[in-house]
């Protein structure tokens, strides 16, 4: 396993639990000091999976220590990205639709189809067996559809 491939990988997946940058950035080498300090992975053939459990947990724990955030505070628009109408729409759509889905299903999606991840590895990642992976995320894309095709006939 190449961990500095999975960097960006491990970012993005912070990320997406945390929705802060920085943070997620923090984590992920909180996440690597923390690999590096245990060497009972070695031999055992789930270094992948160690790596993403480790950053889950660090996640779990900011979670638990945030505040509650202001209404005003709020902002998750890049100030350099260009924003057209249809593109913040889909863009809307879509972040809307990945949030009605359970946590667990939202995770093993963006596992799946953002880190390019295999469902082996997922499994392990998550600890149910990779047909169990294989029905959820079919079960997710499924609503993640319905619920395209249902905001595409709001017009």
């Amino acid at each position: 396993m190449d961990l500095e491939v999975q960097y960006e990988k491990l970012l993005r997946y912070c990320y997406m639990k945390v929705k802060d940058r920085y943070v997620a950035e923090d984590i992920v080498q909180e996440t690597y000091l923390k690999f590096w300090q245990n060497h009972t992975y070695k031999d055992t053939g789930k270094e992948l999976a160690y790596l993403y459990t480790i950053a889950r947990n660090l996640c779990v724990e900011e979670f638990r220590r945030r505040k509650p955030e202001s209404i005003d505070t709020i902002t998750d628009v890049k100030a350099d990205e260009k924003m057209n109408p249809e593109n913040s729409l889909n863009r809307l759509v879509i972040e809307s639709a990945l949030e009605q889905l359970p946590e667990d299903v939202r995770e093993m999606m963006m596992l799946r189809f953002t880190n390019e991840m295999a469902v082996t590895d997922i499994a392990k990642i998550v600890g149910i067996s990779r047909f169990a992976v294989h029905r959820r995320i079919k079960e997710g894309l499924s609503i993640l559809r319905e619920k395209m095709e249902g905001a595409g006939n709001d017009d």
